[in-house]
């Protein structure tokens, strides 16, 4: 057994490093917008950034005008239309993506799709100055309490793609679900749904999004997430679930995203008195989807 001094140590440097993530330039709390086209758009001009966009076979393509001001795509500046791949971001799947630049200004895409299963993108801004202005030395959490470390099992099923209500009313995203989570709180046994992100530099991460008792009282109240740690370099076996390690999802910080709304199965009916509480200051969910 892992002495709880040192399980105790290791959270608060996880803590630490929580909050500078929240302030970082390009980070989760910098997005200024979030533009959302689709299918056959054309000539779209967006507020803050340059030429024009268009969505074609399924992809989004940005367009510089014959002169005045241009973004940096991986490095240069474009002279006709180039498509602006989906998938980078600053905490998973970066895949086939690159850095894209407006001045101070990082771009980026996303895709997804609508209630009725028709494809949907988004162009998103992230502005340094954003995420500068912001403080998170009043961020709470509980206590770090060895109590809500507890054994856990994995079994891993087929990889399933599934298109997930998000906060972002009429827009759906892509979770992946990899496996079942089986663990025991209060006394009841839970089977949770466990989601894959892809990570440039860590791989497939296992993910469960739960809701608890304190969702919406002591926490944020569109649930929070839990990273699990595989326990063998198979990446097919996890050990232990440690709630302490439960965050909220970025809808807690920004109105610019579309977090996924946790599955029936992961609402526990107990409260997780463990992790990271809800923001001091209460946001206002904004859409940016018009439907």
């Amino acid at each position: 057994m892992t002495a709880p001094e040192h399980l105790k140590g290791q959270w608060r440097e996880w803590r630490h490093a929580r909050v500078a993530e929240l302030t970082r330039p390009y980070g989760w709390t910098a997005l200024v917008a979030q533009d959302w086209l689709k299918e056959g758009d054309a000539g779209i001009t967006l507020e803050l950034l340059p030429g024009t966009w268009s969505v074609e076979g399924g992809k989004v393509i940005y367009t510089p005008g014959a002169d005045g001001p241009n973004l940096s795509v991986d490095g240069v500046y474009p002279t006709g239309p180039v498509e602006i791949v989906p998938g980078r971001n600053q905490t998973y799947g970066h895949f086939a993506s690159v850095p894209v630049y407006f001045g101070d200004l990082e771009v980026e895409t996303i895709a997804r799709t609508t209630d009725e299963g028709e494809s949907l993108y988004a162009v998103r801004v992230r502005d340094p100055r954003e995420s500068a202005r912001k403080d998170f030395s009043n961020l709470e959490s509980y206590d770090y309490d060895v109590a809500w470390r507890v054994p856990a099992t994995f079994t891993q099923t087929e990889a399933l793609d599934i298109e997930t209500v998000t906060v972002e009313i009429g827009v759906r995203e892509t979770t992946t679900r990899i496996g079942v989570l089986t663990l025991e709180l209060g006394g009841e046994r839970y089977e949770l749904a466990v989601i894959g992100k892809t990570s440039d530099n860590r791989g497939l991460v296992p993910v469960v999004h739960v809701r608890d008792l304190t969702s919406g009282d002591t926490t944020y109240g569109a649930g929070r997430v839990l990273e699990l740690e595989w326990a063998d370099e198979a990446c097919t076996q996890i050990d232990v679930a440690d709630f302490n390690y439960l965050t909220p999802l970025p809808c807690a910080f920004t109105n610019f995203v579309t977090c996924p709304i946790p599955p029936q199965e992961n609402h526990l009916r107990l409260a997780v008195t463990a992790g990271e509480k809800r923001p001091e200051v209460t946001l206002e969910r904004v859409l940016t989807y018009a439907g």
